[in-house]
This record gives C-alpha cells, structure tokens and sequence, in this order.
C-alpha cells in the first residue's frame, strides 16, 4: 500500500515539475518572438526611412536589407518559436550574418545611440550577438519542448485533466466497439430474419413436390 502510494505521488511530483518546466518554456519562446519581432521590425523601418533619404548605391543596399534580410529574419526567428523548428532559428541566424556582411557601416544615429564610436559595434551587428544568442537558446528550448512532448500529461501537465481525458478516450474506445457490436449484431438479425422468410417457402415447395412425386406413382 505505501509502495502504490509513493508512485502516486512520485508521479504527481514529476508531473508537476514538467508543468514548471513547460511554463519556462512557453515563457522563452513568447518573448523571443517578442524581440524577434520588435527589435528586427524597428531597425528595419528606421533604417528604410534612412534609405530612401539617401542616394546611389548605399540607399539600394540599405532598402533591400531592410525589406528582404530584415523581413527573412523576422520571420524565421518567429516561425522557430511557433513551430519549435530548429531549421529556422538556424536561418534567421544565417541571414542576420548576411546582412551585417552586405549592409555598409555608415554610423546612423542607431550607431550612435548605442555607442558606436567607442565599440566599432553597429546597432546591426549587435542585431547579430542578439540572433545568435537566441537562435542557440532556442535550439535549447525545442530539444526541452521534444522532451515534454512525450512526457505524460502533456500539454496540461494536470493530474485531473490527464484523468479526465484519458476515461474521455476511453470511453470513445468503448463507444466505437459498442457501435460495432450494435452493427454486426443488426446484421446478424437481418441475415436470420432473411433465413426465417426463405425457410416456410422452401418448405411448402418441398411438400408439393413429395406429394406430385407420390401421386405420379400410384
């Protein structure tokens, strides 16, 4: 009896920590999505802006990371949250790096926000620090969320929940034999009823032909 009673509880304990743990992690991906969206989106339109004020080729490059790379990081950066796919916070790692590469250091008043003549960092190049670190934070993340996901009780990770759709399954089990069974026991009916009707008129036939058969030899 205590033997059954600390597995109870074992599992209540386990159950419960892998509800902390998946709370932790819905947090992380909520607010990577978060600063992938706000951060990325913001420097791409102020940089935009920055664009089109400008001329030659520096304008053209400065437009095209704004509505192409910018945008392509957003949105692998979101989609890997939302899909848990490790394949796109690789991406949106990727073309960050390209972007930094392609898109000329001009010292914009981003720049110089946040310190650029005493780092000789850009506002985009701390963009990438930023992608990187989320990018392998998510990749952390998914490989936890995998774990979870094949954990009992998942997504709930609530003891009455869990119990309650599983005698929910359960009994969906038993319906669909019980409809089944219902099925197979109409069609039994249906052939007997059949047999039952087929039966006295075979029989009668029968009798008429013994009896043809008896006055044909007298």
């Amino acid at each position: 009896m205590n033997t059954q009673t600390n597995m109870i509880n074992s599992n209540v304990d386990e159950m419960a920590q892998h509800g902390a743990l998946y709370r932790k992690v819905k947090k992380y991906y909520n607010i990577a999505s978060i600063l992938y969206v706000a951060l990325f989106l913001f420097y791409a339109l102020a940089m935009f802006i920055l664009g089109i004020t400008l001329t030659g080729e520096e304008a053209i490059i400065i437009i095209l990371d704004s509505l192409i790379l910018k945008t392509g990081v957003i949105i692998c950066g979101f989609m890997s949250c939302y899909k848990k796919n490790n394949v796109f916070a690789i991406c949106a790692a990727v073309i960050q790096v390209a972007s930094v590469l392609i898109c000329p250091k001009i010292g914009t008043f981003l720049d110089l926000l946040i310190g650029y003549a005493g780092t000789g960092l850009t506002f985009n190049a701390l963009l990438l620090i930023l992608a990187i670190v989320l990018t392998v934070l998510t990749l952390i993340n998914n490989k936890k969320y995998k774990y979870l996901s094949e954990q009992a009780g998942f997504p709930h990770f609530n003891e009455r929940r869990t119990n309650q759709e599983f005698d929910k399954k359960q009994r969906e089990i038993k319906d669909e034999f019980q409809q089944k069974f219902d099925r197979l026991k109409k069609t039994s009916t249906d052939e007997m009823g059949d047999i039952s009707k087929l039966a006295p008129s075979d029989f009668m036939t029968k009798q008429y032909e013994s009896s043809e058969t008896e006055m044909d030899s007298i």
